[in-house]
């Protein structure tokens, strides 16, 4: 990928070939794991990204987007993304040039972000410091139409949908059409390509028939949890965000998948609720011993598990999947896990290309 811009916007701090960049965070890799034995998922070189967040910044009458360098509080005019998915960066300038030229959009635009889909819908987000009127709203409402994509305008404590505050996703998974609502303003895995070869890769560590049931945390609004149902009898998915429990089943109903016991509780109040010490008025309709788990799910934040009470708990379980998008996160708990449990799988997915960042997944089984 050729950027004019590397080495100045904050968002790529890798200023190498993407197969350099690649191999550069895979040798780190194989250091901090001490192992060779893993697969390695590579992302499209560019035209890859889902969302990004931007600022504005204004020259001679015209409004351009802007990013600040790595870890330097100032920005810098940014004229192109090529990161972006095809058709969002075209779609983030026209609306510029428009807004240029319209003293009501323009007036105190302060930041903007995208949402896009390999199903080619968009969203649009406009950061203002200033108040939102009716006349904002009917111009905003005619950009929408000129570049055929939803927009949504924020301020301090106001929100305006024109609209709708979402988009839809399609991810071919073996050969299957999954269909995911992504909301804005919530997370959203950033480069589908590397979103479906996680799931595959999962997929294909599972049986082909149910054998058991899954217990997921931290599911959000159901990234795995809507493929995987069908290789298991029941999934309990939990998570702390109610507003994605809510996506969750709208997920799961425009997938047709029934089998998905969603809860709002967090990691700890699921030990509580699966150890039955003390009751939840929220599972009062929800009865966990019809559950027989067999696999473990966690897909966590950063910071990873790092609690010794919940990694004692997930040592209960025959096989883990762990998810980590902080390899340094994930080997802290490994010490733990690795106790009880044995490596059979492992992957490392370029999630975030042109970043230190790097995704991985292991597959854990009890030692017999």
């Amino acid at each position: 990928m050729i950027c004019e811009n590397f080495a100045l916007c904050g968002g790529c701090q890798l200023d190498l070939g993407y197969a350099s960049q690649l191999e550069t965070k895979i040798e780190a890799f194989k250091k901090l794991f001490d192992r060779n034995d893993f697969e390695v998922f590579p992302s499209p070189s560019e035209h890859f990204r889902a969302r990004a967040e931007f600022r504005i910044h204004r020259e001679d009458g015209k409004l351009y987007l802007s990013m600040n360098p790595y870890g330097q509080n100032v920005r810098v005019k940014i004229s192109s993304c090529p990161i972006l998915l095809d058709g969002l960066e075209e779609k983030l300038l026209k609306c510029l040039q428009i807004a240029s030229k319209e003293e009501i959009l323009e007036h105190k635009l302060y930041g903007i972000k995208i949402l896009g889909s390999l199903a080619k819908e968009s969203l649009i987000t406009l950061i203002y410091h200033k108040k939102l009127d009716e006349k904002w709203q009917q111009k905003a409402l005619d950009l929408s139409q000129k570049l055929q994509c939803h927009i949504i305008g924020r301020s301090k404590k106001e929100k305006i949908i024109l609209t709708q505050s979402h988009i839809t996703e399609v991810l071919k998974i073996h050969n299957q059409d999954i269909f995911y609502i992504q909301d804005e303003g919530r997370f959203s895995q950033p480069n589908p390509y590397a979103n479906t070869q996680m799931i595959e890769f999962v997929l294909s560590n599972l049986p082909l028939r149910p054998q058991g049931d899954l217990l997921e945390m931290y599911c959000g609004s159901g990234n795995f949890t809507i493929p995987l149902a069908k290789r298991f009898h029941k999934v309990f998915a939990t998570e702390i965000v109610k507003s994605a429990i809510t996506t969750l089943k709208e997920n799961a109903k425009n997938n047709a998948i029934d089998n998905i016991t969603p809860a709002r509780l967090s990691g700890k109040e699921t030990i509580e609720a699966l150890n039955f010490a003390r009751p939840f008025f929220r599972l009062k309709e929800i009865n966990l011993k019809d559950f027989n788990f067999s696999h473990i799910l966690l897909d966590p934040p950063r910071s990873g598990i790092g609690d010794a009470e919940m990694l004692e708990f997930i040592q209960r379980f025959e096989h883990i999947i762990y998810i980590s998008c902080n390899p340094q996160s994930l080997k802290s708990d490994l010490a733990t896990l690795l106790k009880t449990h044995q490596i059979k799988r492992c992957a490392v997915f370029d999630q975030f290309p042109y970043t230190h960042h790097l995704e991985c997944g292991f597959i854990l089984s009890k030692n017999t």
